[in-house]
């Protein structure tokens, strides 16, 4: 899905959950919701649970996570592709969320990466598969 479209969706949820004015109070606005970087990201899944629209903001950012997902599967799914993380059974989308921004924010030469590469980066070695 292109950023533009991305905007648009994340608009629509905003402006029904009481404008778009998202991070007046944390100093962000809805152009940050673009994640070019994966600082971005993280900026985003640790908004402070006091923000007035801290509901929508992780949607966004667990919907982030649970597109990764849903790419993750359907390529190691083919004969083609291995599976690039190896999570044990029962792991959340929170649990996920936490470990990749552990690793940036222990890691954070890679928070100008793009998002998608360094949450695989992240999730590969926290979760790694086996050789």
């Amino acid at each position: 899905m292109k950023h533009r479209m991305w905007k648009t969706i994340a608009g629509s949820l905003l402006l029904v959950m009481g404008g778009n004015n998202l991070y007046a109070q944390d100093g962000f606005d809805l152009d940050d919701l673009k994640l070019g970087t994966a600082q971005d990201l993280v900026e985003v899944c640790t908004v402070q649970t006091t923000n007035q629209h801290y509901e929508a903001v992780m949607a966004f950012c667990y919907g982030f996570f649970e597109g990764a997902t849903h790419y993750h599967n359907a390529i190691s799914a083919s004969d083609l592709h291995a599976d690039l993380v190896c999570e044990p059974d029962g792991v959340t989308r929170s649990e996920a969320v936490n470990a990749v921004i552990a690793y940036l924010k222990a890691n954070p030469q890679y928070g100008a990466e793009p998002p998608i590469d360094a949450v695989f980066r992240a999730l590969m070695n926290t979760w790694p598969c086996p050789e």
